[in-house]
């Protein structure tokens, strides 16, 4: 039997489920423990004694938001090069508070694409040792020499791997055992680059990297390992080979043509397409200090993804909504619903981005059957929030309006002003 203590009750919410559906004005959803156990029309005659009551008149209750792209590299700049100078341990520990910075914005859960941190901050959250959203790593990604994953060429390729950034790979059985380093370190999925890239020294986003056999290798080691292999793929043919070696995830997608479109809806290949980053860094001014390099591969990028990205989500393929911040000053943690933002003035459905944000970055990160909606048996990760993101995406983005986060239904510490 539920102890009642253990019961919350939030009565008269506007309740967006995150399924996509039509909202529920005056809804009622009940918690027992970490799981909901109802989600509908408010009903006045269920009262348990000693269950904690919220009347949220006004507020609505939607999942609590996921980001299924970022970096927890704890950076302080713009400089890319200060994940060369800054030690992995100092780092660590500035990524900390960057979690505080994700839940006090309303995400409850996290996907990191790169770097090692990220599998130690996951158990020091999974232990209680500090606050956070929930994380899913990949550990370090996997990249050929000279690769994306391999940001610094000039540089010793151990200095390189001792950063916890890369594991550089080549050939298929140097590729095979790459992935399943990752496994043994504790990874939820692999990631690896089929293409170049906007923050990488001599490679190009048009750039394709790895053959089909290399790559295959990688996922093949993944489905062993029992979970789902992403790959970094912004040109065309990068693309194409990380679907046709069986890629699960594409990250960034940047320069998708229609033929690597229709591939993605045939082999049911989610997309998760990172606007944020990409702009970001198309927008930085000389004083930012990015290379100037970089900024022009990003302009460059972010003009053809304009399409693409139309392209995508109207052929249906599963769209997720990552950010690709990376906590430095031009990607600040807590910051990340600027994503939603784009994908919504990109001309995009405010319900479907919704949805992107729970509902299918759960699914991306494998976890669907438990999280990213609200409805009965899921765990309690919600968001109250005042107003109403249908009208306004904006204020998702507003700390000020996110007023209460619970993660397996316990109300989560807030960042005191």
């Amino acid at each position: 039997m539920t102890d009642n203590k253990s019961i919350k009750i939030f009565s008269g919410v506007y309740l967006i489920d995150g399924n996509g559906g039509e909202p529920v004005p005056d809804a009622m959803v009940v918690v027992e423990g970490d799981t909901i156990t109802y989600a509908g029309r408010k009903d006045p005659e269920f009262r348990p004694e000693d269950a904690e009551i919220t009347d949220a008149t006004g507020l609505t209750l939607m999942p609590g938001l996921i980001d299924s792209h970022i970096h927890l590299q704890g950076l302080r700049t713009n400089d890319p090069k200060e994940l060369m100078v800054i030690s992995p341990e100092v780092r660590l520990l500035r990524s900390a508070s960057d979690l505080l910075r994700l839940l006090d914005q309303g995400y409850t859960s996290v996907r990191d694409c790169g770097d090692l941190n990220a599998i130690h901050l996951k158990a020091s959250v999974e232990e209680g040792a500090i606050p956070g959203p929930r994380i899913f790593a990949c550990g370090t990604m996997i990249c050929q020499t000279a690769g994306h994953g391999d940001p610094f060429h000039s540089l010793p390729e151990d200095w390189v791997r001792e950063r916890g950034l890369v594991e550089i790979a080549d050939g298929i059985d140097q590729c095979r055992r790459a992935a399943r380093k990752q496994l043994r370190k504790g990874a939820d999925f692999i990631k690896l680059c089929t293409t170049g890239g906007v923050l990488s020294e001599r490679d190009s986003p048009f750039m394709s990297q790895y053959s089909v056999e290399e790559i295959k290798a990688i996922t093949d080691a993944a489905n062993a390992g029992g979970v789902m292999a992403s790959s970094h793929s912004q040109g065309a043919l990068g693309i194409k080979n990380a679907i046709k070696a069986g890629v699960d995830i594409i990250e960034h997608g940047s320069i998708a043509d229609d033929e690597a479109i229709e591939m993605m809806v045939q082999h049911g290949t989610m997309l998760v397409p990172t606007l944020s980053m990409g702009r970001a860094l198309a927008a930085s001014t000389p004083g930012d200090g990015i290379p100037a390099e970089y900024v022009a591969k990003a302009k460059i990028v972010i003009e053809i993804k304009k399409e693409t990205f139309e392209k995508s989500w109207k052929a249906g393929i599963p769209i997720g909504c990552g950010s690709d911040y990376l906590s430095d000053a031009l990607s600040p943690m807590g910051r990340n619903a600027i994503e939603l933002e784009h994908q919504v003035n990109s001309g995009r459905p405010v319900m479907d981005v919704i949805v992107s944000a729970t509902k299918i970055n759960a699914r991306i990160l494998g976890v669907g059957k438990k999280i990213g909606t609200i409805e009965k048996g899921k765990l309690a990760d919600l968001i109250l929030v005042d107003g109403n993101p249908l009208d306004e995406i904006a204020i998702l983005r507003d700390r000020n309006r996110i007023k209460s986060v619970y993660k397996n239904g316990q109300k989560m510490p807030r960042i005191e002003e």
